[in-house]
C-alpha cells in the first residue's frame, strides 16, 4: 500500500530532551508520521532550529528554510533586509508567519516540490497556519490540515493592558487575529484543536477535537508525599510562565509559608530568566523557593511532590502542565486558566484566581493529602486514558486518511 505524502510545517522542531510542552507534543507527532507516511517537514532555519536538527527525534527529511547569510555583501545586505522587516512586521502582527521561512520556501526548490507532491499538509500553530493561501495556491489538490495550539486571539486580548496605549495596541493584535483565525477555518480541510473550549472561540467550525499523548500509559499511582513539597513545572522562558512565577513568589507563597513555614516551592523547568533567577536569590534565607531547572525525567519531581501548582493567568489552549500532572496522579490546585480545556469531572484540589484563596488550597493539600489523593486516583485513570498515545495515534491517523474536497 502506498504511504501517503505528508509535508508537516512548523515553526518549531520537536526532538529528545527538547525543554517545552509544545516540543513534546511535535516530536511524538513527527514519530508517528515518520513511521506511517513519507514525511517532508519544513521550519524555519533559525539558529534553535539549526542547533534542533542535531539531536535524536527529529524527521528523516527536514528542511530549513530563511535566515540564510547569503553569498558576499549583496547576499549579506538582504538579509539583514529581511531580519528588520520580519521584526517590524510582527511588532504590528505578533501572530503572523516568519517572513524569513516564507522568502526561504519560495526560494527552495526542493521544499516546494514537497509541497507540489503531497497528499496531505499538516500545519501546526497558528502562525504556520496563516500560510494556507499561500499553500493552496502551490497545491490545490492537497488535503490541508490546521491545529490551533492556541487561539491566539484569546491569548492576545489577556496580555496586560495596563495604559489607553496597551489596550489599543492588544485590541487592535487581537481583533487582527480574530480576522485571520475566521480566514484560515475558512480555506483549511480540516481543522484540530486539543479542547471543546478552543473550537468554541474559533466559532465552533467543524472540527476534530485531538489529546496531546502526555501519558505513557504506566504512571504508577501517587503515593502521599512525606514532605511538603510544591511543584510549579513550566518552561520558563515563555513569558506567561515567568511572570505566573514572579506572581507565585510574590503573592500565593507569602500566604502558603504563613499557613506551612516547612513547606518547599520547587520551580521545575528551562528558561528561567535573569528576572527570576534574581528574584530567587535575593529572598531571605529559609524561604523555601528553588529553582531546579531542567530535568530530563520528571517522574521523580512528581514523585516527590504533595501538590502540584499551576499558576498561570495568561495565555490559551490547553495547559500540558496541568494534564501531565494530572497523568500523574498528583493533587493539582489551579487558576482557571490552568484549567480550562480540561473536560474531565472533579479532577483538581482547588482552582482560584485569588493567590490568598489558591494558597488555601496548597494548605490544605499538605495539611491533610489524603481527600485530595482519592479524588486524583479517580482523575489519573481518565487522564491516562483521555491523553494515552494510542488514542493519539488514532487521531492522527484519521486526519490523513480521510479524503475531502479541497475549499474554494
Amino acid at each position: 500500500m502506498t504511504r501517503p505524502r505528508v509535508v508537516l510545517i512548523s515553526m518549531y522542531v520537536g526532538h529528545e530532551g527538547v525543554p517545552h510542552a509544545g516540543g513534546r507534543y511535535l516530536l511524538e507527532l513527527q514519530r508517528l508520521l515518520d513511521d506511517e507516511t513519507e514525511l517532508t517537514m519544513l521550519t524555519v532555519g533559525n539558529r534553535l532550529n539549526h542547533e534542533a536538527a542535531t539531536r535524536p527525534g527529529v524527521p528523516r527529511t527536514l528542511l530549513l528554510l530563511g535566515h540564510e547569510s547569503g553569498r558576499g555583501l549583496l547576499g549579506k545586505v538582504l538579509n539583514r533586509a529581511v531580519l528588520t522587516a520580519d521584526t517590524r512586521w510582527r511588532r504590528r502582527d505578533p501572530g503572523a508567519p516568519s517572513l524569513p521561512f516564507v522568502l526561504g520556501l519560495m526560494r527552495s526548490r526542493q521544499a516546494r516540490r514537497a509541497i507540489r507532491d503531497a497528499d496531505v499538509i499538516d500545519l501546526q500553530y497558528s502562525e504556520s497556519i496563516r500560510l494556507v493561501r499561500l499553500l493552496r495556491r502551490l497545491n490545490p489538490r492537497t488535503r490541508i490540515t490546521g491545529t490551533f495550539h492556541d487561539v491566539m486571539s484569546q491569548s492576545f486580548s489577556r496580555e496586560p493592558q495596563h495604559t489607553p496605549e496597551d489596550r489599543r495596541y492588544w485590541g487592535g493584535v487581537a481583533a487582527r487575529s480574530r480576522a485571520h483565525e475566521r480566514d484560515m477555518i475558512r480555506r483549511l480541510d480540516e481543522v484540530l484543536v486539543f479542547s471543546r473550549k478552543d473550537a468554541e472561540l474559533l466559532g465552533d467550525p467543524p472540527h476534530t477535537v485531538v489529546h496531546p499523548p502526555l501519558s505513557v500509559g504506566d504512571e504508577p499511582p501517587h503515593q502521599p508525599a512525606a514532605e511538603p513539597v510544591v511543584v510549579v513545572v513550566s518552561y520558563l522562558a515563555r513569558d506567561e510562565n515567568n511572570k505566573a512565577a514572579l506572581w507565585t513568589i510574590d503573592t500565593v507563597w507569602p500566604h502558603v509559608r504563613s499557613a506551612r513555614p516547612d513547606a518547599v516551592l520547587r520551580f521545575v523547568g528551562g528558561g528561567a530568566t535573569d528576572e527570576l533567577r534574581s528574584r530567587v536569590a535575593g529572598l531571605p534565607p529559609g524561604s523555601g523557593v528553588e529553582l531546579a531547572g531542567f530535568v530530563d525525567d520528571l517522574s521523580a519531581e512528581y514523585a516527590g511532590a504533595a501538590v502540584a501548582l499551576v499558576p498561570v493567568l495568561q495565555g490559551a489552549g490547553v495547559k500540558f502542565k496541568t494534564v501531565e500532572a494530572l497523568c500523574h496522579g498528583v493533587p493539582v490546585v489551579t487558576t482557571t486558566v490552568g484549567a480550562e480545556g480540561i473536560e474531565g469531572d472533579d479532577l483538581y484540589a482547588g482552582t482560584s484566581d485569588d493567590p490568598a484563596v489558591l494558597a488555601e488550597h496548597v494548605a490544605r493539600v499538605l495539611d491533610d493529602g489524603r481527600p485530595a489523593q482519592s479524588r486524583s486516583d479517580t482523575a489519573q485513570k481518565w487522564a491516562q486514558q483521555t491523553y494515552g498515545r494510542d488514542r493519539f495515534a488514532e487521531t492522527i491517523r484519521r486526519t490523513w486518511v480521510r479524503r475531502g474536497r479541497a475549499p474554494a
